[in-house]
């Protein structure tokens, strides 16, 4: 019985994995301040590195939904409208951005065998 239980327990719990995509969102411009509107559909950051030019920014997806993104660039409010699918993550064009997706390889790049191996 306690067995049976458990097999139904563990079969009823088991949720659909989703593979979101994440993203590196770069900027013309350095960004003040990101926030994202729904918390719960994507966590958006800053990343800081050495030159500390402050315009790339890490997205990820946590579940489907949309949203929207809010960047404050030196007293200009831009707005990104993001929706993410169990499968993909969309994130309407706008001026002044890059998008790049960190899920997939890099095309053009061979990886050569270690030395000494054929």
């Amino acid at each position: 019985m306690k067995k049976n239980l458990l097999l139904l327990l563990i079969l009823t719990n088991i949720l659909p994995v989703c593979a979101f995509e994440n993203y590196m969102i770069i900027s013309e411009m350095p960004v003040k301040s990101v926030y994202a509107e729904n918390t719960k559909i994507l966590d958006i950051k800053p990343v800081f590195t050495i030159d500390n030019e402050k315009n790339i920014l890490i997205l990820t997806a946590k579940k489907s939904g949309k949203t929207k993104i809010y960047l404050n660039l030196n007293g200009a409010t831009k707005i990104l409208n993001v929706n993410v699918n169990k499968n993909s993550t969309e994130i309407k064009p706008e001026k002044g951005f890059e998008y790049y997706s960190i899920d997939e390889p890099p095309n053009g790049i061979e990886i050569l065998p270690p030395p000494g191996r054929v």
